[in-house]
């Protein structure tokens, strides 16, 4: 019990440190919480033996329903109605072109059954919302290619199970019908829908009414709840991971008690969920089998970076007003992580032949794009002037007791050159009626606020406004949010 507590005491620690050691040397920090799980599995030092593919997938299961629901909880829907159509083509279309040019390749480099290919090309069809959001979460992408991948990789989750499954299904019993895999497609995706939206409004009807006493038990009761219909609907044979991810959006749409301190909690429980996710599924993982599959799997990633994922992306996007650079980016930002190596245990618990094989590709494949695509995403954006610098900061709701019993929120605004109310006065800022400005802090002192005060960049402001108000407010002096 000691060591099983020291290895996890360790591990997290280790995995922090991994985290900041990422942002660092410029590379996702998923690969060095895989790399974590390599060396401290049987192969290399041998501290801990893990084969278990079911236990694997379980908790890979786990920790991707936290993960897409913090995501959805960071997502604005404001700004996803936007890139709907596009990131819903890619996450459908899209995923289905890549997983045949992807088995196309596969078919010729393994020289497998071509039913077997387009297991493999299923399996890393699709992006990775967890290794989306770690990588493209804080960057300074321009909004519409920001939030089209963010979109894609929280809605593509079903189509590349499906066709996972399907391919399964295939290989072990035989070809399914037409009209039964479509059945089963339309089903997954509509319940995944229609139970996120029922989820998010029962909560919208209840949250006015719930009031604890202890603001930890708010981020309890909503991580029981994306369990809860995450559970239901995968019971029922619909996505349970769009279930989730769709909930999180609706609730981002709430005003929730505690807000800020409810987003702080899902955002360290996503890090852990990362954390514990990569480095299990790092132990699967067994080197020593691997040396037969790096120069297919190399040829396999790289025609997906270079062909199937590019060649998609431009079908998915004709007509959507995306320029070459847009489209470069987009091409080069399919980035694949831990649903892919999720998906890599369904052949393994299924019983499919050469399973070990397969979930050693998938691996290879998700290592190489996680390492070139992940590392170079920044960098690819800024070379194609595709970064936007200076965008205001987003105001920070400061939740104190007091304030919620007044119904009202205390708004910390960092102002910069693109700020909207940098360069007026107090007086200009046409405030709503009930918000003032407390408070200002400028180069460490604080400023009394008058009427007659030139806000300047770098200014923090704090105001007080009611909950109704703050958002009108964020709008007027950092702009649209």
């Amino acid at each position: 019990m000691f060591t099983v507590a020291l290895v996890l005491g360790v591990a997290l620690v280790l995995g922090v440190v991994a985290s900041q050691l990422a942002d660092r040397i410029g590379v996702p920090a998923l690969v060095l919480f895989i790399g974590a799980g390599m060396l401290l599995g049987s192969d290399v030092s041998g501290w801990i033996y893990f084969d278990d593919a079911n236990a694997a997938q379980l908790i890979g299961t786990i920790a991707l329903v936290e993960i897409l629901f913090q995501g959805g909880l960071e997502t604005e829907w404001k700004q996803i109605r936007k890139v709907i159509v596009p990131s819903g083509i890619l996450a459908t279309l899209g995923v289905v072109l890549t997983s045949g040019l992807t088995a196309l390749i596969a078919w010729r480099v393994l020289d497998i059954h071509w039913t077997m290919a387009l297991l493999i090309g299923s399996i890393v069809g699709s992006t990775d919302a967890a290794a989306t959001f770690a990588v493209i979460g804080n960057s300074d992408l321009r909004s519409r290619l920001k939030h089209t991948l963010e979109a894609e990789s929280g809605l593509n989750d079903p189509m590349a199970i499906f066709l996972t499954t399907v391919m399964i299904t295939w290989i072990t019993d035989g070809p399914p019908t037409a009209l039964s895999a479509v059945g089963f497609l339309v089903w997954q995706m509509g319940l995944g829908v229609a139970g996120g939206l029922a989820a998010g409004w029962i909560m919208k009807k209840l949250m006015p009414r719930i009031r604890f006493q202890a603001a930890g038990l708010y981020p309890i009761l909503l991580t029981g709840v994306a369990f809860t219909i995450f559970a239901i609907v995968s019971l029922l044979g619909g996505s349970g991971y769009l279930a989730v991810y769709i909930l999180g959006i609706y609730l981002a749409t709430l005003e929730i008690p505690y807000r800020q301190s409810v987003f702080r909690f899902h955002d360290g429980m996503a890090w852990l969920a990362q954390i514990v996710m990569f480095t299990v599924l790092g132990l699967l993982v067994f080197p020593s089998r691997m040396g037969p599959v790096v120069v297919p799997g190399l040829i396999i990633a790289l025609g997906q970076i270079f062909l199937a994922r590019p060649l998609a992306v431009w079908l998915c996007t004709l007509g959507q007003r995306f320029n070459w650079r847009e489209f470069l980016v987009l091409a080069w930002s399919g980035l694949r992580g831990a649903v892919p190596v999720i998906l890599g245990t369904y052949p393994l618990v299924a019983g499919v032949p050469n399973s070990d094989m397969i979930f050693h590709v998938v691996f290879f494949v998700v290592l190489v794009s996680a390492t070139l695509q992940g590392s170079t995403i920044s960098w690819v954006a800024e070379k194609l002037g595709q970064l936007v610098a200076g965008e205001p900061p987003r105001p920070v709701r400061l939740e104190l007791l007091a304030m919620e019993r007044l119904n009202a929120d205390m708004l910390e605004v960092e102002l910069n050159e693109a700020s909207r109310a940098t360069g007026k006065r107090l007086a200009e800022l046409n405030l709503p009626e009930h918000c003032t400005v407390s408070a200002i802090y400028r180069e460490g002192r604080v400023v009394a606020p008058r009427g007659h005060t030139k806000l300047m960049a770098g200014d923090v402001l704090f105001v007080l406004a009611p909950k109704d108000s703050s958002h009108k407010v964020e709008e007027l002096l950092v702009g649209e949010t």
